[in-house]
């Protein structure tokens, strides 16, 4: 069932609704919101509401943000739809460990 899913998501992809929106959105964003860096060639356009019955809803804006490649895959590791709420426990261990390095190589 999720592969024929992964299929259909691939399709609308392909079309011309989703590929204007896309570049409409595109042109409204030019930085990675989570790293600062400009938007690279391979940013993807991400879906905020996982919900699939939902994927080719299109009509609010702020359900889409452009990442950068490396954001878009840590966003979808840390949040996970099975565990919702989990994604701050792992983003607060996050911080600790870039607090650590921080001090490390602050000397």
């Amino acid at each position: 069932m999720r592969q024929n899913n992964q299929k259909a998501k691939q399709k609308f992809r392909g079309t011309k609704i989703w590929k204007e929106f896309r570049d409409r959105v595109r042109h409204e964003q030019i930085n990675d919101p989570v790293t600062g860096q400009k938007l690279s060639r391979l940013a993807n356009l991400h879906h905020m509401d996982l919900d699939e019955a939902h994927y080719e809803d299109l009509s609010v804006r702020n359900n889409f943000v452009f990442l950068n490649r490396k954001t878009h895959e840590t966003v979808h590791f840390l949040f996970s739809k099975v565990h919702p709420k989990q994604w701050r426990k792992r983003i607060l261990a996050l911080i600790k460990i870039l607090k650590q390095m921080e001090k490390i190589n602050s000397k």
